[in-house]
């Protein structure tokens, strides 16, 4: 039986095939790829089996296609919240609090994202590795802009990208271990405090 999340998953369902990547998204964060099964997926679904396969072929795939609907989810939210902002340094300081708040609300999804150590998570990175650095991509630009008009100092912005997402994902996971319930937006504070001292002109 499968535990109750403080929080609810909010990714939007529209068909069963995001019915069935939902009810694997909580499959997954419990079990893990390995000891998960399709039996397991369809059942939270309440779906058939022969639907989840009709949607996805193997197990494999349905784990692949869950990394890569939840990355969607990800960043799209994150161009919508940062498209009408000008200001580079709010640009980000949006774009943190959006990724603190997505995983607030889809700690599921995260748990996903952490769990796997093995080959299959490196075959998978490998596979997916423009979706899982799109949102790299997207802070890398607003350093390279924000860089071009003066308001940050000369860095290399995929490394201030990278640097800047370790210490979100650290403190994300600091969140998820806790014994105490608290919202993670509140490391938005932190996060600036630490990390951007150091580079604004």
């Amino acid at each position: 039986m499968f535990t109750q999340n403080k929080k609810s998953e909010t990714f939007p369902l529209v068909d069963k095939k995001e019915l069935i990547l939902k009810a694997a998204m909580k499959v997954f964060s419990e079990k893990g790829f390995h000891e998960a099964s399709v039996d397991d997926v369809a059942n939270l679904a309440g779906v058939g089996k022969g639907t989840v396969y009709r949607n996805f072929p193997s197990k494999q795939d349905l784990f692949l296609a869950l990394i890569e609907w939840g990355f969607n989810s990800l960043i799209s939210e994150i161009v919508a919240k940062t498209k009408n902002i000008e200001d580079f340094l709010k640009k980000i300081e949006i774009a943190i609090e959006t990724y603190l708040v997505f995983f607030e609300h889809k700690r599921n999804f995260y748990r996903v994202l952490i769990q796997e150590r093995s080959i299959f998570r490196e075959k998978i990175e490998r596979q997916f590795k423009k979706k899982y650095l799109a949102h790299l991509y997207l802070l890398e630009d607003y350093f390279k802009r924000g860089m071009k008009a003066g308001v940050f100092k000369k860095l290399d912005s995929q490394s201030a990208s990278i640097a800047l997402v370790g210490l979100i994902n650290s403190l994300i996971y600091k969140w998820l271990i806790s014994e105490k319930e608290y919202s993670i937006k509140k490391e938005k504070k932190i996060i600036m405090a630490t990390f951007f001292d150091g580079i604004i002109k």
